[in-house]
């Protein structure tokens, strides 16, 4: 078996592309233009040699032509796999070395014994032939072998047949001369080699490449589809679910409150309020679900107007401050003099605030601090959010805490608190105002979620509205 420069074994793609390189080497636009130049090269000889013994040589060269011409043609018909292959590494080394031998037969059938000018003639020639074909065959080696050890054996017989010290000398040079021809068409043979490996790691790239977009595209295709049914299951599914919850607050509400007469047993009001809190619970958690899916889905629509950020976060604090008051955690603001005007979506601006400012309180341990904060960047950005000093999340916990229903170690430890989907609507519904959303955090030392609005959704106020903004702050 062929094998590298190293030793190993050559794979079968690479032997096939061997003997494809080889066939290409072959196909010549004259093929029988060797076998021609014979002719005269046995005209030479007229004079010394019988015409039989001319044409012998002559006919045997074409014979080989021909049927390594024949054998070239039915590789190329045949398009042969990995199972031909050392069937036709065996033809095509026994057909080359079948030429080889046909030419090596000059050393026999020119050869005059009287004449020594006829004889280096012969020699001379035999040695000329045996370049090309070098440089022919260096693409396969087995063949390179079959083709030059008649011809180089032919040379080297006839030289020690003369018995003097001088031919002998010669003979030895011609043995070197092989050996170092040998080296330089290993060497070639290894370039080639490197050069068919490249082009068939090329080609299995290009294949890994191809099959990776179709497992891309039909990936694709099918997240489209689950997504398309996501959708439509939401939208029908919203109906269905919000026109009962609203019965259910309604009549909760109604049973809670009395309003029909007091209840024999005040264990039902409290089953009532429980039933109230439940069903707020399940709309609020259906909306977010709602909203998260357009936001995924690029059909968020925002409505843009002009929107005070600190007022809006002042009714924010007033309807999260009864919830703070009850786990005895305090909120405070922090917010720059002379804010602009945010251009944006009020009833997005107003969930992110609220979203912030209840998972903050949520975690928040009694006795703990919560900071609204809103300011002027360099350049030129508002940053606005919550500072707490509760327990923090894991820095490796961060980017996992911004994905829906996905909550860090704090929230897993207190089951019931959350669906996980607070930071990552703030995160969608910033996107589409164009800004971006921050979480700083590590454990035991509070986490700072921070909202980036970019200049362009930034107004001056005007003076009327500044004063009056001042005026009720006061």
């Amino acid at each position: 078996m062929p094998r590298s420069a190293t030793g190993e074994p050559l794979r079968p793609e690479t032997r096939l592309e061997q003997m494809r390189m080889f066939v290409e080497s072959q196909k010549l636009p004259m093929p029988y233009a060797f076998p021609l130049l014979m002719i005269p090269y046995a005209a030479c000889f007229a004079g010394s040699v019988a015409w039989y013994w001319l044409a012998a040589p002559v006919l045997l060269v074409f014979a080989t032509a021909w049927l390594n011409r024949q054998n070239i043609l039915a590789f190329a018909a045949a398009h042969p796999g990995h199972g031909d292959i050392a069937a036709w590494e065996r033809r095509i080394t026994a057909v080359g070395f079948l030429f080889s031998a046909s030419i090596a037969s000059t050393a026999y059938f020119f050869w005059v014994p009287e004449n020594q000018v006829l004889q280096a003639y012969v020699l001379s020639a035999l040695l000329v032939v045996v370049a090309p074909v070098s440089l022919v065959t260096a693409c396969y080696t087995p063949t390179f072998y079959a083709t030059v050890i008649p011809i180089t054996a032919s040379i080297t017989w006839r030289l020690l047949s003369y018995g003097d010290m001088l031919h002998i000398s010669l003979a030895a040079v011609l043995a070197v001369f092989v050996v170092l021809l040998t080296q330089l068409t290993a060497r070639l043979n290894g370039i080639m080699l490197h050069s068919i490996t490249l082009r068939e790691d090329k080609s299995d790239l290009i294949e890994q490449l191809f099959k990776a977009k179709r497992d891309s595209d039909a990936a694709r295709a099918r997240a489209e589809e689950a997504n398309r049914a996501k959708s439509h299951f939401l939208a029908n599914m919203s109906h269905e679910l919000r026109t009962p919850l609203n019965a259910i607050i309604g009549f909760s509400e109604v049973m809670e409150s009395e309003i029909f007469g007091k209840h024999t047993v005040p264990t039902y009001k409290e089953y009532a309020n429980d039933i109230n809190r439940s069903g707020q619970h399940l709309l609020g958690l259906i909306n977010d679900v709602l909203d998260l899916s357009r936001i995924e889905a690029g059909r968020f629509q925002i409505s843009e107007e002009d929107v005070d950020i600190v007022q809006l976060a002042e009714d924010c604090r007033r309807i999260v401050e009864i919830r703070a008051q009850a786990q005895r955690v305090s909120i405070v603001a922090d917010f720059e003099p002379e804010l602009p005007i945010v251009y944006g979506d009020a009833r997005a601006l107003r969930q992110t605030w609220i979203n912030l400012l209840t998972n903050a309180v949520k975690f928040s341990p009694p006795g703990a601090e919560v900071r609204m904060f809103a300011r002027m960047e360099a350049g030129g950005e508002m940053r606005f959010g919550i500072h707490d000093n509760g327990p923090g999340i894991a820095e490796s916990e961060i980017e996992k805490v911004l994905h829906a229903f996905t909550q860090g170690a704090s929230g897993l430890a207190q089951p019931g608190k959350g669906s996980g989907l607070g930071l990552s609507i703030v995160k969608g519904l910033l996107a589409v105002h164009g800004g971006r959303f921050e979480l700083k955090s590590q454990l035991g030392q509070g986490t700072q979620a921070e909202c980036v609005l970019p200049p362009q959704r930034l107004r001056k106020p005007p003076p009327v509205a500044r004063r009056a903004r001042s005026a009720t702050l006061e």
